[in-house]
C-alpha cells in the first residue's frame, strides 16, 4: 500500500511545480508531457538536443536487442537450455534498459526545466552598476 501511495506521489508531484512568470520560459509540466511522449522528447524541449539524441539512441538500441534476444529465444530450437535462458536473460535486460532509460529521461527534463531559471541568473553580470549609473554599496 505504502509503494502505491509512493509511485502516486512521485508521478503527481512534477504536476505542482513552480509558477513561471513569463511565457517563453520553459516548464516542469511542459517538459513532463514532452518526456511522456517519447524518451529524449524533454531534453529536446528544454534545448539540450545532444542530450535528448543520447535517448533517443539508447532507447531504439535497447529496443532493437530486446527484440532481437526476444526472436531468438522463440525461434531456438536447439536442445542446449542454457542457451535459451541466455537468450531470456538478454531479453529481459533490455527490457529492463528501456524502462531505466525512459524514466531517466523523464526526471532529467523535469529537473532541467526546473533550473532552467538558475542558469539565466547565473549567466548575469553583477558587476555591472544600475540604472541610476551608481553602483550598490
Amino acid at each position: 500500500m505504502k509503494q502505491k501511495r509512493f509511485l502516486i506521489f512521485v508521478i503527481i508531484l512534477p504536476l505542482f511545480g513552480q509558477e513561471v512568470d513569463s511565457l517563453s520560459k520553459r516548464t516542469p509540466q511542459q517538459a513532463m508531457k514532452r518526456a511522456l511522449m517519447f524518451p529524449g522528447g524533454g531534453q529536446f524541449y528544454n534545448g539540450e538536443t545532444i542530450k535528448g539524441a543520447l535517448f533517443v539512441g539508447l532507447t531504439i538500441g535497447s529496443a532493437y536487442f530486446y527484440a532481437d534476444n526476444a526472436n531468438k529465444y522463440n525461434n531456438y530450437s536447439g536442445t542446449d537450455s542454457a542457451i535459451k535462458q541466455d537468450y531470456l536473460e538478454q531479453r529481459n535486460k533490455y527490457g529492463w534498459w528501456i524502462g531505466f532509460v525512459y524514466i531517466y529521461g523523464l526526471l532529467d527534463a523535469i529537473v532541467e526545466a526546473h533550473l532552467h531559471p538558475f542558469k539565466e541568473v547565473m549567466n548575469e553580470d553583477l558587476e555591472q552598476p544600475n540604472k541610476e549609473g551608481n553602483q550598490e554599496k
